[in-house]
């Protein structure tokens, strides 16, 4: 499995993104979503094949995935409330803090071996895996603390920052919290849309503070990138954040519809997981800003583990080595020289790989002069068909001269007519034309017989037209 994810029914299910399909590894017949829904979840053990799971019931469950066995170990008492956080160390002790404050550490038999109080309305929990021992919890109206389990005492406490501008207290809300790796420096996100950089070397108020779009920041991841986090809020919302110099946004991580509740991105490569209440589960690449593989899962999810050992990156490595194997021999083969299989496979050095191997050189030497054979054969016949068209070419123009010459022998004559409101030129016989002006001049005469007694006129004019033979 790629990442498991815990559900608000009770049900802890495994994803894998290569297939894109999910698996329930709990029997979720028998769920009871409110005492068995999952509010905290955590790794067991280093190389992340064991997980640690707490129930709003307060039972602690732990599941094996080389085994596939998911066994109850004991129930977490003390105080009131939901279990918000939940540490494995690696001297084989939990850590875990509950709604009301009560920070305990415990044996995995069951055995409480002391006990904090971090205050009320504790909202989350989280260890410092690069400094064993030291823990971190904050809430509403509970400011930042750091822990030291090792002591037993409380090694820094968070102050409230300045009254805004209309000089209004601000409400402390932290709602996630990380460790930032290769310094001392805390960041939070809060209820009140806001993310902070804490410097307990420095001072008590945040050294750096930046708010995005007015909505409450539910989750927050590390990357892979130094000084980058992730995070959401309830408008669906996930962001890359650098956090160096002045903070500002990178860029969005588009995709999601709900509320994102739980994000968890890989150390070493761009990929980021999150689930939200959309039932989807989402890996994004940092890098393209874009939706890799999404993971319907039938069920409200709150929690995500992603494991660093990913099948995603084991196929894509195989692929790259076998790529650069198989080009690698193929230019071999082309040059004409001997392919070195001693890394390809322990049966790859017998006699039919040798054969096979030389069937391949003969087919590639084949292939070559089948292509210099086609392309001489194409040069050829591009050449006859060239001088083919010169010669109709030229043999076209030879005729349009020829009949040019005919036009230009006729006498002829243009003139200038009217039709359709456009002028055009028609060529016409000069005797033609003749008549057409005696026959004007005879209408022109027709239309000029005016008075009382015309007649006379009228006969005058047209003798003369007769005499013209019109």
């Amino acid at each position: 499995m790629d990442c498991f994810v815990g559900a608000s029914t009770g049900a802890l299910k495994g994803v894998m993104f290569r297939d894109g399909t999910f698996e329930n590894v709990n029997a979720v017949n028998s769920l009871k979503p409110k005492s068995d829904e999952i509010t905290s979840m955590c790794w067991a053990t280093q190389d992340q094949t064991e997980l640690l799971t707490a129930q709003m019931d307060r039972n602690l469950k732990l599941y094996d995935s080389l085994n596939g066995t998911y066994t109850p170990l004991f129930q977490l008492g003390g105080g009131s409330g939901a279990v918000r956080g939940i540490h494995a160390t690696n001297s084989s002790s939990i850590i875990s803090a509950v709604e009301s404050g009560e920070l305990r550490v415990w044996k995995y038999s069951g055995e409480m071996i002391s006990e904090l109080n971090a205050g009320n309305n504790l909202l989350v929990m989280v260890g410092n895996s690069a400094t064993e021992g030291q823990y971190a919890t904050g809430g509403n109206e509970n400011p930042l603390k750091v822990w030291d389990i090792h002591v037993g005492q409380k090694t820094f406490t968070a102050k409230n920052v300045r009254p805004d501008n209309l000089q209004l207290r601000v409400p402390v809300w932290d709602t996630d919290i990380r460790f930032i790796p290769d310094s001392q420096n805390i960041v939070t996100t809060t209820g009140r849309y806001q993310i902070r950089i804490y410097d307990p070397r420095a001072q008590r108020r945040p050294v750096k503070e930046m708010e995005w779009p007015e909505e409450p920041l539910t989750a927050i991841s590390l990357c892979h990138s130094p000084m980058h986090i992730v995070a959401g809020n309830t408008r669906g919302e996930m962001g890359l954040f650098d956090l160096r110099n002045k903070m500002h946004l990178v860029c969005k991580l588009k995709g999601i519809a709900g509320s994102v509740r739980g994000i968890d991105a890989h150390p070493s490569t761009p990929y980021v997981a999150s689930c939200s209440i959309d039932r989807f589960v989402r890996l994004h690449d940092i890098s393209t800003k874009k939706v890799v593989k999404k993971v319907y899962c039938k069920a409200r999810l709150n929690k995500i583990l992603l494991r660093s050992d990913l099948s995603m990156l084991n196929k894509q490595t195989i692929k790259k080595e076998e790529l650069e194997n198989y080009e690698e021999n193929w230019r071999k083969i082309e040059a004409g020289g001997d392919v070195d299989t001693t890394d390809i496979d322990d049966a790859s050095t017998s006699e039919d790989d040798e054969a096979l191997w030389n069937d391949m050189r003969e087919t590639v030497e084949s292939k070559t002069k089948g292509k210099h054979k086609n392309a001489l054969f194409c040069e050829e016949e591009g050449i006859l068909s060239k001088r083919g068209k010169l010669e109709d070419r030229n043999k076209r123009k030879y005729e349009e001269g020829d009949h040019d010459e005919e036009q230009g022998r006729c006498s002829t004559k243009k003139s200038k007519i009217v039709e359709g409101g456009k002028r055009k030129y028609v060529e016409e016989d000069e005797s033609a034309t003749k008549k057409k002006v005696k026959k004007r001049k005879f209408m022109r005469m027709k239309r000029c017989a005016d008075g009382s007694d015309g007649s006379e006129l009228l006969l005058k004019r047209f003798h003369s037209v007769t005499e013209l033979n019109v």
